[in-house]
């Protein structure tokens, strides 16, 4: 008899166990999907043309949300583990709560982002006027880059900051080279070089940050190309708040379990579980919203 129950207690740790190690897989597989999101997202930043926006205030007061709704959710898990039915059910409805109002939260910013025209997939350019359809001051409110690099807007079209070779004679270059200087020809100074494009002649060159215009070739590719940025953040947001309703499902049930008042061992361990996963979403969301203020 005694072996009997030896026996049952090993399958049911067992089966504990397992149940613990398939929720660390899933938020395993869940942050190699956003690691691989957020580093193509670094990727397309500084590969092509991309819109810098100014992100909503809301996402903040979502952000505020959510770590309150960690709070209720590990005074839950505490209340269960006093098999005190009462608290436990109080804690998850106030997560689920705050877990309701994060998701409201989220459409209220995405419809500010909307009605600046920053969509899912959009064009920088209208089509109909050839006019950037974006609303907002350049500069203040948005800003193009491309290739990593801000693109100035001026009245006649866009401009950047390069790299320019000014041609130079020998006793430019060896005073250069030996003086380093911070300007010169009155433009930032970078370094000197040997340009040896010309087999017969040595052609001495002093490198500078200059102001240059947008080849006409990119302008033209400017208004083709999609704002691949607001399409990675809607992409990046509405698929963290797919995995949060998943969880506010979960949450739901679980609020009907402790109704009931079964508190037994197993349910405990769902509700931890589930703890697992909810902490995991809200420290997701703070991540994502570091990386989307301080890469974006």
């Amino acid at each position: 008899m005694e072996e009997q129950q030896n026996i049952e207690k090993y399958y049911e740790n067992a089966r504990r166990k397992a149940k613990t190690n398939i929720v660390w897989f899933a938020i395993f597989s869940i942050i190699m999907v956003f690691a691989g999101l957020t580093s193509g997202y670094i990727v397309s930043k500084g590969d092509n043309f991309w819109v810098r926006f100014a992100l909503p205030n809301l996402l903040w007061i979502s952000t505020a949300i959510i770590l309150l709704s960690s709070i209720t959710m590990i005074l839950a898990v505490r209340s269960s583990r006093r098999q005190n039915s009462k608290k436990t059910t109080l804690f998850l409805s106030v997560t689920l709560i705050l877990g309701i109002a994060f998701g409201i939260s989220q459409f209220f910013a995405w419809s500010q982002l909307k009605d600046k025209g920053y969509v899912l997939s959009e064009k920088i350019y209208s089509k109909d006027t050839g006019e950037i359809i974006l609303d907002g001051e350049y500069g203040k409110d948005y800003i193009i880059e491309f290739q990593g690099k801000k693109l100035i807007q001026e009245k006649d079209g866009f401009y950047f900051m390069g790299q320019q070779a000014i041609k130079i004679d020998q006793e430019e270059y060896n005073e250069f080279k030996s003086d380093n200087p911070k300007m010169a020809f009155g433009k930032e100074f970078v370094r000197v070089q040997e340009n040896k494009k010309n087999k017969d002649k040595t052609i001495f060159e002093a490198v500078v940050i200059s102001k240059m215009p947008l080849p006409p070739t990119y302008v033209e590719k400017l208004k083709t190309v999609g704002n691949v940025s607001s399409s990675y953040f809607y992409v990046l947001t509405i698929l963290h708040l797919a995995h949060i309703l998943i969880a506010l499902i979960y949450l739901f049930r679980m609020v009907l379990l402790t109704s009931k008042r079964e508190l037994n061992e197993d349910n405990q361990l769902k509700i931890k579980l589930g703890g697992y996963f909810w902490h995991f979403f809200a420290g997701l969301w703070v991540y994502l919203l570091l990386f989307l203020f301080l890469i974006h």
